[in-house]
């Protein structure tokens, strides 16, 4: 692992313990060939009225090393609500999730390509003594907490329409 990693890696190791003293379920994925950079996995069963699992997966951007030499990071939430979606609806789909953007606190939704992923994505540029000691690891909690709460709350309607 680089230099430049390190802190990431540090940040979701501490998240990671986190998580774990809360009891929610997480694991670090460590890098590999094709996800070079460390993920936090988060899962939550039973969503939705169709009982749904989501995997959120947060991950700091790798290749920012200029920011990063700066202390800011980037930070990467992201979800697939269905891996594929139904190619006939995909114009409605994307309607769907651009009328749903215009009101989201955090991130937004969206779809790979006809008949591709439906999925949310959060980036949070964040400064690195943000992340430093429990009030970081809270901050980033509650903005999960309402990553989580808008997913639920627009769950069945998107992937009602996928």
């Amino acid at each position: 692992m680089t230099d430049s990693s390190m802190f990431p890696y540090s940040v979701l190791t501490r998240l990671l313990d986190y998580y774990g003293s809360h009891e929610i379920a997480a694991k670090l994925a460590e890098p590999d060939e094709e996800a070079p950079y460390a993920s936090l996995l988060i899962r939550f069963e039973e969503l939705g009225s169709l009982n749904d699992s989501l995997l959120l997966e947060i991950s700091f951007i790798p290749g920012l090393e200029e920011a990063e030499k700066e202390g800011v990071y980037l930070l990467q939430t992201f979800a697939v609500l269905r891996q594929q979606t139904n190619p006939d609806n995909y114009d409605s789909l994307l309607h769907v999730c651009t009328g749903l953007n215009l009101t989201l606190a955090l991130g937004a939704f969206g779809v790979t390509e006809r008949g591709g992923a439906l999925y949310f994505k959060h980036n949070a540029m964040l400064r690195g003594e943000w992340l430093e000691g429990e009030l970081g690891l809270q901050h980033f909690d509650r903005s999960n907490g309402l990553i989580l709460h808008q997913l639920l709350q627009f769950m069945d309607t998107l992937v009602a329409e996928a």
